[in-house]
């Protein structure tokens, strides 16, 4: 992936829960930040960002991202993906 540090267990969990390497991109790009309790950040998309994601980079991705709206990735403060996973909570806003 273009510009992102992984972790070996980030790269396995992306694998196992099928969280394509594309998304993993555009959350890292365009998701929204929420600090977790260990201080590093977790990002996720919302509706709004969904929106400025089909205007930015059209249907394809659009759809791609959709169908994983429920998907997040954890990055440590410093910038090394730490693990891609599926949230069973409400997360869209």
């Amino acid at each position: 992936m273009i510009g992102i540090d992984h972790t070996k267990h980030s790269k396995l969990r992306a694998k196992q829960r099928g969280i394509k390497s594309r998304v993993i991109e555009v959350l890292f790009c365009y998701g929204v930040t929420r600090r977790t309790r260990d201080g590093a950040e977790s990002l996720s998309f919302t509706k709004e960002v969904l929106a400025e994601i089909k205007a930015d980079l059209g249907p394809r991705i659009f759809k791609m991202c959709e169908k994983l709206k429920n998907a997040y990735i954890v990055v440590s403060n410093e910038g090394t993906l730490i693990t891609a996973a599926h949230s069973y909570r409400k997360v869209l806003h």
